[in-house]
């Protein structure tokens, strides 16, 4: 004798109950900027302290929503970025569930940085004396571009670069100590003189 009942059960519906807690809630048309620089500054500036970003990331992968809006605090182009990394297997699958029973590893490199400095430790593997970067040679951190070598030098120095930053070694290296700009340069060859 059979149980079935014909019914299928529903097991894929999306739990969306953390939508009530979202920063962005009432404020559809901020999310969805146009390609201008400013509207998308605006729209993860509202998503940086909101609660629950991260179910906001996850349902826009687990959803194939990577065409449109801020979700997540990354723009359409970030999100699809994201999502090859996964597919490639080069990104851990996320795993930060809401109400799941047993704590799962964080995955570190989803929680946005907070500094400068943080975003630089996570791009750089230290060798052999030197600081290598990883991945493509530009950073974008709160809504601006750095190269490699201005955010690493920004990070160990704590200041901005005057004029060109350059390297003293022959490694393609970000070590901050390894890299000079105008002022650095002119101390260094006025200390030489005396």
């Amino acid at each position: 004798m059979s149980h079935y009942s014909g019914s299928i059960p529903d097991t894929h519906t999306r739990r969306t109950d953390w939508l009530e807690h979202a920063a962005c809630k009432g404020l559809n048309d901020a999310m969805y900027p146009d390609t201008n620089a400013r509207g998308i500054a605006e729209a993860k500036r509202i998503c940086r302290p909101c609660p629950v970003w991260r179910q906001c990331l996850l349902d826009a992968l687990d959803t194939g929503d990577n065409q449109h809006g801020i979700r997540g605090g990354m723009r359409p182009d970030e999100r699809r970025a994201l999502a090859r990394k996964i597919a490639a297997g080069e990104a851990i699958a996320l795993t930060l569930r809401k109400n799941s029973k047993a704590r799962k590893p964080r995955r570190e490199s989803l929680r946005r940085p907070r500094t400068l400095a943080e975003a630089v430790a996570r791009r750089t593997v230290h060798k052999g004396g030197h600081a290598l970067w990883k991945g493509t040679r530009a950073l974008q951190f709160e809504g601006r571009q750095y190269t490699s070598w201005q955010a690493a030098f920004i990070a160990g120095h704590g200041r901005e670069p005057v004029g060109a930053v350059l390297r003293t070694c022959n490694e393609q290296c970000v070590f901050y100590a390894h890299l000079t700009d105008a002022v650095i340069r002119g101390d260094r060859a006025a200390a030489v003189a005396v």
